[in-house]
C-alpha cells in the first residue's frame, strides 16, 4: 500500500513538472516586449495611409491635363472658401480607367474639362437628370490668378431653347471649389425639354472687385451630355389657340395664350424664334392697356438660331393703380432688332390685341 502511494506521488509530481515547463515556454514566446519587424518591412510606423491608394505625396492631384480630358478632374469636395484638401467624390476615374467623357447615352456618366490654362480651370464633374430641383451639373473650378473672380453663364440655351439657370459664383484668388448649376424642373417642362442633349452658353469670368477691368473670359461653349450624335432640338408644334404676330425669314413672334389669373398680375405667353445668325432682342416699349399707359418693361434676348418661351407680365399693382380690373384691349409696340444694330430693326410695329378679361 505504501509502495503504491509513493508511485502515485511520483507520477503526480512528473505531471505537474511538465505542466509548469509548458507554461514557462509559452511565456517566453509571448514576452511583454514590443514585437520586432524587419527594417525592410511594409508596415507604416506612423500609421498613415494615402486615401487615394496611390504612392507619393498624399492630397495632390494632377490638374494639368489637356482640355477635354476628364481623367484630369481632381477628386475633391472642398468648398471654395476653405483651404485645399481632397475627398473622393466617387465620380472621378483614374488614368487607367475608361474615359467617362467618351461615353454617350447616360448623362450620369458624363464629365468634361472645358478650360485648363494658366489662369483658369473649369470642369463638369458629373450630371444628375433627377436632382432635387431639376437637372444639375456638378462643376469644379480653380482660380489660378491673384484676383477674386466672378464666374457666370450668359445666353444659355438647352436643346435649342433659351433656358437660363441663373448661375454665378465667386472664387477667391488662388482658391478652388465645387459648384452646382441647376436648371429648374418646372422651367424645363414648360419648354418641353425632357432629355438634355445640348447646352450652349457663354462663360463670363471677370474681376469681382473691379467691374471696369476687361473680362478674363467671355467665350461660347457647347456641351453634349449624351453625345453629339444624340443632340436634338425642341420642335414646337403649332396650336389652334396660337396668335401669330410675326413669321418671316428673320423671326417669329407667336402669342400662345393669356393668364389673367397669374399670381403676379396679367400674363401673356409668347413663343419667339430667331432665324438669323445674329443674336436678337425682342422688346415692348410704351404699351397701353384699355387706353391707359401701362408698360410691362419686357425685353428678351434670343441667341442666333434659337427659340424662346417667354412671359410678358403686367404687374398686379400697376393694373390696380390704374383701376384696371378687366383687360379689354392691349396696344403692343413690338421691336425686334439685332443685338449689335438697334438702329435697323427687323420688326417695328404696334399690334392691337383684344385678349379677354382679368379675374
Amino acid at each position: 500500500m505504501r509502495r503504491s502511494a509513493v508511485i502515485f506521488v511520483l507520477i503526480f509530481t512528473l505531471i505537474i513538472a511538465n505542466i509548469c515547463t509548458g507554461c514557462g515556454s509559452s511565456a517566453s514566446d509571448q514576452g511583454g516586449g514590443p514585437a520586432k519587424t524587419e527594417s525592410g518591412g511594409s508596415s507604416d510606423p506612423a500609421g498613415k495611409t494615402d486615401p487615394s491608394g496611390k504612392t507619393g505625396d498624399a492630397g495632390k492631384s494632377d490638374a494639368a491635363g489637356k482640355t477635354g480630358d476628364a481623367s484630369s478632374i481632381p477628386d475633391t469636395n472642398e468648398s471654395a472658401v476653405t483651404d485645399w484638401g481632397t475627398a473622393d467624390s466617387g465620380n472621378h476615374k483614374g488614368a487607367g480607367d475608361e474615359d467617362s467623357s467618351a461615353k454617350s447615352g447616360t448623362a450620369s456618366d458624363f464629365s468634361q474639362v472645358l478650360i485648363d490654362n494658366d489662369d483658369l480651370y473649369f470642369a463638369i464633374k458629373s450630371v444628375r437628370d433627377n436632382a432635387a430641383l431639376g437637372y444639375e451639373w456638378k462643376v469644379y473650378v480653380e482660380n489660378r490668378t491673384d484676383r477674386n473672380l466672378m464666374f457666370s453663364f450668359e445666353k444659355v440655351s438647352v436643346n435649342g431653347v433659351m433656358c437660363d439657370p441663373f448661375w454665378a459664383e465667386v472664387i477667391n484668388a488662388g482658391k478652388k471649389g465645387n459648384c452646382e448649376i441647376t436648371w429648374m424642373r418646372d422651367s424645363l417642362q414648360e419648354k418641353q425639354i425632357s432629355d438634355v442633349t445640348e447646352v450652349d452658353f457663354t462663360l463670363n469670368v471677370y474681376n469681382d472687385d473691379d467691374y471696369t477691368e476687361a473680362a478674363l473670359m467671355h467665350d461660347p461653349f457647347t456641351v453634349y451630355p449624351l453625345g453629339e450624335e444624340n443632340a436634338a432640338a425642341v420642335v414646337r408644334e403649332p396650336a389652334a389657340a396660337d396668335h401669330v404676330l410675326v413669321d418671316d425669314d428673320n423671326c417669329a413672334v407667336i402669342i400662345t395664350g393669356y393668364e389673367p389669373d397669374n399670381s403676379w398680375g396679367y400674363a401673356m405667353k409668347l413663343y419667339l424664334v430667331n432665324k438669323t445668325d445674329h443674336d436678337m432682342v425682342f422688346s415692348i416699349d410704351n404699351s397701353s392697356v384699355n387706353g391707359i399707359m401701362c408698360d410691362p418693361f419686357w425685353a428678351e434676348i434670343v441667341c442666333a438660331g434659337k427659340a424662346s418661351y417667354s412671359t410678358v407680365l403686367w404687374d398686379k399693382s400697376a393694373l390696380s393703380e390704374n383701376d384696371i380690373t378687366e383687360v379689354k384691349e392691349i396696344s403692343l409696340p413690338l421691336r425686334v432688332y439685332a443685338d449689335e444694330n438697334i438702329a435697323d430693326p427687323y420688326v417695328n410695329e404696334t399690334f392691337e390685341l383684344t385678349p379677354g378679361t382679368v379675374e
